[in-house]
């Protein structure tokens, strides 16, 4: 049986996928198939928003629609998506899908893509688990592209799963909200990550800004703490469960209230219009944010003054994106405070310099 992994939040989350993929199908051969949107934050593109498959400029042919990704793809302007790097550093093939056509047109992509590559099933991929948010949780910052890509895969005509990597480890709902909704549902914890696993996306993982995944991976390999990441939100804890994968198969979509409210959509922006009555849009909060960075700069923060406020607020460890972020770029130049590689950073190790 052949499975296309489809990411439901981009890049962090075709990440994820790959190492999805390696728990659930341990023995498989030949290169994955993930397709993702390219959504990146700001820091990377300050363009607000997912890009569309126009915006790029080398894109393979899929049965006669551009739409695999390469090292020689770009965006326009140029540099503004991680993909072409990720798929030069692992061994798969990466697909672009885009929301412009809201869930019905996406959920024409996925089946294009089924069909052309001779897929027979669909398991979507969710790294932290909002996706099975209901809507009205305090935490929910990010429900759109999770939630159109759940409802698009539903409506396409093969058998879909739903892969939860690292509940909570998105710093939204809670591992505890996340699983408890999971097990209410009926999945089950299919595995976890295991170094071993990690092993073989180590230079992705390396420079690829996700942190969801990226705390996923430290658990994998042993961290036990409390990460500092975006948006300067509470710290998220790091357990033995933030490398866990979970199942569920044989989907209702009735069971998924936001995609179940986009199901219909035709444009990106009448799903925008209708998460905002039930839920957050994402899109709206990047649109603020980019309108800030421009008018009003945020101040830089001295790594080692960010690392003590962490630490007082029960941290043990920052993401780089977060890191970035508050401090205008002031990443230290040694390793010494560098978790495996990965991109978390100890606070006491900063907060010493």
């Amino acid at each position: 049986m052949s499975t296309l992994y489809v990411a439901s939040g981009g890049g962090g989350d075709a990440l994820g996928a790959l190492l999805v993929r390696g728990v659930l199908e341990p023995d498989a051969d030949g290169r994955a198939l993930v397709s993702t949107c390219a959504w990146e934050r700001l820091r990377i593109d300050p363009v607000p928003g997912p890009r569309s498959r126009g915006d790029f400029i080398g894109l393979r042919l899929i049965d006669g629609v551009r739409a695999e990704i390469s090292t020689s793809a770009d965006t326009l302007p140029s540099g503004r998506s991680v993909l072409p790097r990720l798929a030069g550093d692992v061994d798969a093939r990466l697909l672009l899908h885009d929301f412009s056509g809201g869930a019905i047109g996406l959920g024409q992509q996925l089946t294009h893509f089924s069909r052309a590559l001779g897929v027979d099933a669909l398991t979507v991929v969710d790294v932290g688990g909002d996706i099975v948010a209901r809507g009205d949780e305090a935490g929910l910052l990010s429900p759109l592209a999770d939630s159109l890509t759940l409802a698009a895969a539903l409506d396409v005509d093969l058998p879909v799963q739903l892969a939860v990597l690292g509940p909570g480890v998105d710093g939204e709902l809670s591992a505890e909200a996340v699983t408890g909704i999971l097990r209410d549902l009926g999945a089950k914890r299919a595995g976890e990550l295991v170094a071993t696993d990690v092993d073989r996306f180590r230079d992705p993982l390396s420079w690829h800004p996700t942190e969801a995944t990226t705390l996923a991976a430290a658990a994998a390999y042993g961290l036990r703490g409390a990460v500092e990441m975006r948006r300067g939100c509470a710290p998220v804890p790091v357990t033995e469960e933030s490398a866990a994968v979970w199942l569920l198969e044989d989907l209702d979509a009735h069971d998924f209230p936001l995609a179940r409210a986009l199901k219909d959509t035709r444009s990106l922006g009448s799903a925008e219009s209708i998460i905002r009555t039930i839920a957050v849009d994402e899109l709206d909060y990047e649109r603020r944010r980019a309108r800030q960075r421009h008018e009003d700069p945020p101040p830089a923060t001295a790594a080692a003054e960010l690392a003590r406020a962490g630490l007082a607020r029960g941290a043990s460890h920052i993401t780089t994106r977060r890191l970035l972020d508050a401090t205008s770029g002031d990443v230290p130049s040694y390793e010494s405070a560098r978790f495996e590689g990965l991109g978390l950073w100890a606070l006491e190790a900063l907060e010493r310099g």
